[in-house]
């Protein structure tokens, strides 16, 4: 069976996708959440500080870490392949924009460990990718009002180093002064896997400063059974 690399959540979709719709509460942004599915667990913190005025309003600088586990089968008899990946993110970024378009582009250099258990597979090749990695990410993340009730919104990105791509989109209707729902979706690849995954939304604030977001869905991944997915989100703008 060929190894299929199951990395189910990229860490710029998940952890900057705050960054225009809360940027303008505060001075800096503390953030993290956590995405869970059948095949891949991911969890980040993060720090966004502007270099001017506020976020959402010029230059700022990303920091964040993060920690994945995934697993696939592969071999002759079948083996189950369990990788685990602690990693860092540094970053700079330029957001900007009006009421009505907001939007951000950022680059950031990564570097993760992945460990992978067994190391040795019967018949098929050495799990991949193993060791240290090193990534570049450019993104761009957009948030489009159409009114005072519905919105779209967006991140793109690619990561040379592992050669994978990552498409999100959002739709939002303001269903209360607090509360923001509405449908998502993502494509994901990379060299030897495609993942689309289909779900709802919901945002929570800003209260004080905090905002919390909810997500659950469906994931279609290449090679494997589909399965469902959660995340939790939060974010707080001091």
């Amino acid at each position: 069976m060929k190894i299929r690399r199951i990395v189910a959540v990229t860490l710029g979709g998940l952890a900057c996708s705050t960054l225009t719709s809360t940027g303008a509460l505060g001075q800096n942004l503390f953030l993290g959440g956590t995405q869970i599915g059948a095949y891949s667990n991911f969890s980040y913190l993060g720090y966004l500080h502007p270099l001017q005025g506020r976020l959402g309003e010029g230059w700022y600088l990303i920091g964040l870490v993060n920690y994945l586990q995934y697993r696939y089968n592969s071999g002759s008899p079948t083996t189950t392949v369990r990788t685990r990946a602690p990693g860092l993110h540094l970053g700079l970024g330029y957001a900007g924009g009006g009421h009505t378009l907001q939007w951000s582009l950022s680059a950031a250099v990564g570097y993760a460990d992945f460990l992978a258990s067994p190391k040795v597979i019967p018949n098929a090749a050495a799990p991949a990718p193993q060791g240290a990695v090193w990534t570049f990410q450019p993104q761009l993340q957009w948030h489009l009002q159409l009114n005072p009730q519905f919105a779209l919104a967006g991140i793109d990105n690619y990561t040379f180093g592992q050669k994978s791509y990552w498409t999100e989109w959002k739709g939002e209707w303001k269903a209360a002064p607090a509360l923001r729902i509405g449908p998502e979706g993502v494509l994901q690849g990379g060299q030897n896997y495609q993942i689309h995954q289909v779900g709802l939304s919901a945002s929570l604030g800003p209260f004080s400063g905090w905002q919390l977001g909810l997500a659950a869905g469906v994931s279609y991944q290449s090679g494997l059974p589909d399965s469902g997915y959660g995340g939790l989100s939060f974010s707080k703008s001091f």
